[in-house]
């Protein structure tokens, strides 16, 4: 089973225990499987399996299918078992930008699994921890606040379709009130493909309307046909937004940083495009033209960056009219002052090496180009692992054959100022780990090694795969040994999971037990800790 596969089982182990777990990593490893099928690769009753997997589809954990004839088949979800481990920092995230109760609330649906709005506003408030927290016209207002910035979305049939089954479906409706025309030219493919991808991706649209959300609450129907689940976009743009940020800060410093997470800000959606085409030149409507007054803004308002300290704010807002960070040096009022501020600002990150902010000296407009924007953190991951990986002068060695193209011995050590002895030793470590290619170019027929030339060449495509399943293979060492410290003092956290020791450990547990307890808490707090620094790397290798 592969690395991500593995990482995903130990991730719902962690979340759901053994049991769920059993049936999810059966799907993992096997794929495609009827009920009867999987109780009998588990070695489970048929109704204990039933129950199981019911509750696996409500997290939206497995996906389920039943064909024209009948039959029903389940397939794991990995990218949402992935997404477990995601869902405390974007609930610390909701909490820093909405407070305590908008956090309870994506706490509550996230437990769920998805739910109308109905069932969260009564699981919320009938919560004893909760009812203290909001009522209902508080409730809604939050709610209207964290669907509007798209922490929620709705959850249609075709979510829980794995994507094959769901373009199937798509292509079988459009065939079957005659859209697609047969035959097998060129165009009619071209044409039918587009179809079915505007199909699919209507199906799969997870936008919501809250004044339809607030009707049903109103009418409080049973019938209520919108079914709401947690959006984890949010986060992977506040991770992309912060690691702009931090390259600006090392570079230009906190000021010019700033700006910068303004300017990202305004991109506020994931390039769905797979990797080839993000490398690739990247089309003008990548563009969005930058709006100074919208910085000034969020310069103003921002404050210091969610998740830094562990504090928030409980409506949102900063308190009082100063910045959290203790400076105060312009103000989010519209003036000509502040436009010149970041109108310099962004001059200062475009002549560096931000080259995906755009300014137009005619018209004074900025534009930042979203695919640039990519693949220059892509780049800079990249590079940064591989620095982390190897060592001088194999990083200058990659960053030459990135820059030239496909170079051989005596060209690198030209561009490069090296000698042969280092630079065969670093293309010797650098081939080891997987980070270079090499292809023979032979000058004659017999292939001679004398008339043969060497062409080294760097794969950005076959590197991140590499480094993602390093990662992956890193995080779950992490669960695994996450797991094996926790089974050592198994007798201890039961006893403080229990109700009535919580709350009250100091007072019930001896001292040993309290000494066990601080010592797991804080060996947790640096594994988790870990696991979210590397999901970080993820993020940017393969979510944006």
């Amino acid at each position: 089973m592969e690395e991500f596969s593995q990482l995903c089982c130990r991730i719902v182990e962690d979340a759901y225990g053994t049991f769920l777990a059993q049936i999810f990593r059966q799907l993992t490893q096997v794929g495609r499987l009827s009920i009867n099928q999987v109780a009998q690769k588990c070695r489970l009753p048929l109704r204990q399996v039933k129950t199981g997997m019911a509750s696996l589809i409500q997290l939206r954990l497995v996906y389920h299918h039943t064909s024209p004839e009948g039959s029903s088949t389940y397939q794991a979800n990995t990218s949402n078992a992935y997404n477990i481990m995601r869902t405390g920092r974007l609930i610390e995230l909701v909490e820093w930008k909405f407070g305590s109760a908008g956090a309870d609330i994506m706490e509550h649906l996230a437990v769920l699994g998805f739910a109308t709005a109905c069932e969260l506003e009564a699981h919320v408030l009938g919560h004893d921890d909760s009812s203290r927290l909001m009522d209902k016209s508080r409730f809604r207002a939050l709610l209207k606040h964290l669907i509007t910035s798209k922490f929620i979305l709705t959850v249609r049939e075709a979510h829980f379709h794995s994507p094959f089954d769901s373009r199937q479906d798509a292509e079988r409706y459009l065939r079957g009130h005659g859209l697609l025309l047969q035959g097998t030219a060129k165009k009619i493919k071209i044409d039918g493909e587009a179809k079915v991808d505007a199909e699919l991706e209507h199906r799969l649209d997870g936008n919501i309307s809250w004044p339809q959300v607030l009707h049903e609450l109103e009418a409080n129907s049973s019938q209520a046909n919108i079914l709401l689940s947690v959006d984890y976009s949010n986060l992977i743009l506040y991770t992309r937004n912060e690691r702009v940020a931090e390259v600006a800060e090392k570079i230009f410093g906190r000021r010019t940083a700033e700006v910068a997470r303004a300017a990202c800000l305004q991109l506020e959606d994931i390039d769905p495009r797979p990797l080839k085409l993000r490398l690739s030149d990247n089309p003008a409507g990548s563009l969005q033209r930058l709006d100074f007054s919208q910085m000034s803004h969020c310069i103003a308002s921002e404050g210091r960056p969610a998740m830094s300290n562990g504090q928030s704010n409980e409506n949102g807002w900063l308190a009082g009219d100063k910045l959290l960070n203790g400076h105060q040096d312009y103000r989010a009022n519209g003036t000509s002052g502040d436009h010149q501020f970041i109108e310099y600002q962004l001059g200062l990150l475009a002549e560096g090496p931000f080259a995906f902010l755009l300014g137009d000296p005619v018209t004074r407009t900025w534009a930042i180009d979203k695919s640039k924007l990519n693949n220059f953190l892509w780049d800079k991951e990249m590079l940064r692992l591989i620095d982390e990986s190897v060592s001088e002068p194999a990083l200058r060695i990659v960053r030459m054959l990135a820059d030239k193209g496909k170079l051989d011995e005596r060209a690198m050590q030209d561009v490069g100022l090296l000698n042969a002895k280092e630079l065969r030793k670093s293309l010797a470590q650098l081939q080891m780990k997987g980070f270079l290619e090499l292809q023979e170019v032979p000058r004659d027929p017999q292939r001679q090694p004398k008339s043969t030339t060497y062409l080294y060449f760097y794969d950005p495509e076959r590197v991140q795969k590499i480094f993602l399943d390093r990662l992956y293979k890193t995080m779950s060492r992490l669960y695994e040994r996450l797991h094996l410290e926790r089974d050592k003092i198994s007798s201890t956290l039961s006893k403080v999971e229990r109700s009535d020791v919580q709350g009250s450990e100091e007072e019930i547990l001896s001292p040993g037990e309290l000494e066990l307890l601080l010592r797991w808490r804080q060996k947790e707090c640096w594994f988790m800790t870990e696991i979210h620094r590397i999901d970080a790397s993820v993020a940017i290798l393969r979510d944006i």
